[in-house]
């Protein structure tokens, strides 16, 4: 997969960071609550991945 160069809508930009936002307030939740680690360890994965898909990083 190649990276895209094509500048990104500023749109598109406030979205990501509310969803951004979001997750992170989703996974502060999760690991405040009585979760296997597994679960726990799949929503910091998912994390990371938004992260990285933001920044314009893919794997």
């Amino acid at each position: 997969m190649t990276k895209q160069d094509t500048p990104v809508a500023e749109q598109d930009v406030r979205m990501g960071r509310r969803v951004n936002r979001k997750v992170s307030v989703l996974l502060t939740e999760i690991e405040k609550e009585e979760v296997p680690d597994r679960l726990l360890d799949l929503a910091r994965e998912l994390q990371r991945a938004l992260n990285e898909k933001n920044d314009g990083r893919t794997d």
